[in-house]
């Protein structure tokens, strides 16, 4: 160790460059904190030792705001022999809050995903697996960041043999999580629930940490909106905005999770409980362009217009264009409204033309008359569609049957009711019902005819000709035992009479 390092006063050192920094010079602070990293320390120097890791967090924190993501980079390389000095438990913290800061500054997947792969081997080489596990589960976060969920899972099923034998239920609960969004984003809805569930049991018998609660709870109304069980969701989604609002530092987080519980609020039909959620102290801290465009789509929702959801999608679509999964929950919310607006203009008409319903909606004519045929078969819409004229045909709702035991004491007002909905029932059209049968019945005639001509009765016939047969000459032998029966009494009545004499 040199005598100037020997010298060097750490701590003064990095009070000059706090001081530089709450002053506002930010240049300049960055230029002395650097310089205090470059200085060697022994490891006994514990004074020394917690001032540079204080110059670490405050040099993040500058370059975190100037967006300098290739000089977090750097700096993430140059103080890894500080990192012999530090206990292991500092060393990952330090680790992850940079990698955080690179995230934030703006560097490039590829830029993350090879500091990791250099972390990765430089943690293996100093036997830290400790600090590895952690990396590479960071490793598989930037891979499903930048679109590789084959390559994530991969990443994430080997990881988990290894800390399985370790038993890290913190960092199990991470990978599980991990794990959960993976499947969940492409679409394998069954595999992520399994994945959320072992995360809750691994939380459940540790100490969980807010943040990792919130976490689980976001998953988990993520997961109930995919399932449509927008109450459930909804109360998941409050618990997880509640906990990374408390927390202070991760209004990212916050903001995404007040979007999904908005939207399951909107999914739920209650749009004066969502003036009441809109309205709360806690929400208001984050008023903001996406919650105008939410509030201009529960609007939509509630008149059953898909042109006010379209109009809100035009104006506010660049607040959501970077969340896939309000996307994929907009576009949900899309199809079921298109219903909603579908059956609203049909419900006046009995015959209608396709092409008018398309230019009502604004949208091709193929379009719409593909979703009228979806909602016939989902038993949604009772109709037809016309191909010849190209229209919809909608039939009359089945009137409910009437009770037939009736009380002796009814009103006359009882009777007339009862008389009204037979009068109906006399004239409800039963032409779709009775078309179906006649179908059904010639259906079966001609099945029958087929099945005649190509033999397949032919041995019911021998077997009925042969019984036929043998039933005939049954009967012949039964009339000569008969014959003989006659004859013999004939001949012994005038014995008997010679007796009697």
């Amino acid at each position: 160790m040199s005598a100037e390092a020997e010298m060097f006063n750490f701590e003064a050192a990095y009070e000059a460059a706090d001081a530089l920094f709450k002053d506002g010079k930010r240049k300049e602070s960055r230029a002395a904190l650097e310089q205090l990293l470059l200085v060697p320390l022994e490891a006994d120097n514990a004074d020394g030792i917690r001032a540079k890791e204080s110059a670490i967090y405050r040099l993040d924190q500058i370059l975190c705001a100037d967006r300098q993501s290739d000089a977090l980079i750097r700096l993430l390389s140059e103080i890894r022999t500080f990192f012999t000095l530090l206990p292991k438990a500092k060393t990952t913290k330090i680790v992850r809050k940079l990698f955080d800061s690179i995230f934030v500054a703006g560097a490039s997947h590829s830029e993350q995903l090879r500091v990791c792969e250099e972390m990765v081997a430089w943690a293996r080489s100093e036997k830290r697996t400790f600090l590895r596990h952690r990396l590479e589960h960071r490793f598989a976060m930037v891979q499903f960041d930048k679109g590789d969920a084959r390559e994530s899972l991969q990443t994430i099923n080997s990881l988990l043999r290894e800390v399985r034998r370790l038993d890290d239920r913190a960092l199990l609960v991470d990978i599980h999580l991990l794990e959960s969004r993976v499947y969940y984003s492409i679409k394998n809805i069954s595999k992520s629930r399994a994945a959320l569930v072992a995360a809750r049991t691994n939380a459940n018998s540790i100490y969980c940490p807010p943040l990792a609660q919130a976490e689980i709870d976001m998953q988990s109304g993520i997961l109930h909106a995919e399932e449509h069980d927008a109450k459930t969701a909804y109360s998941y989604l409050y618990e997880a905005f509640e906990g990374f609002h408390q927390l202070g530092d991760h209004a990212v987080e916050a903001r995404k999770a007040l979007r999904y519980m908005i939207l399951a609020k909107i999914s739920t039909d209650n749009p004066d409980e969502l003036n009441t959620v809109l309205q709360s102290k806690s929400v208001l801290e984050y008023r903001g362009r996406d919650l105008d465009g939410l509030r201009g789509i529960a609007d939509a929702y509630r008149k059953k217009n898909t042109h006010l959801f379209n109009k809100c999608l035009t104006d506010f679509g660049d607040a959501f264009e970077n969340d896939p999964i309000i996307n994929r929950q907009l576009k949900e919310m899309y199809d079921q409204l298109l219903e909603r607006h579908l059956l609203k203009l049909v419900e006046p008409y009995q015959r209608v033309q396709v092409s008018f319903l398309a230019e009502l909606l604004e949208l091709d004519a193929t379009v719409v008359e593909a979703r009228i045929s979806q909602l016939i078969l989902d038993k949604k819409l009772r109709g037809i569609v016309d191909q010849q004229h190209n229209c919809l045909v909608v039939f009359d709702e089945q009137p409910s049957k009437a009770s037939t035991a009736g009380d002796g004491g009814a009103s006359s007002s009882t009777a007339a009711t009862a008389g009204t909905s037979s009068t109906n029932a006399a004239h409800a059209t039963t032409l779709y019902q009775d078309s179906l049968s006649t179908m059904d019945s010639l259906d079966k005639v001609l099945s029958a005819m087929f099945e005649k001509i190509a033999g397949k009765f032919d041995h019911l016939v021998e077997e009925n000709i042969a019984k036929r047969k043998n039933g005939g000459a049954a009967k012949d032998d039964k009339k000569k035992d008969d014959k003989k029966k006659d004859a013999t009494d004939s001949a012994e009545k005038p014995k008997d009479a010679e007796k009697k004499k």
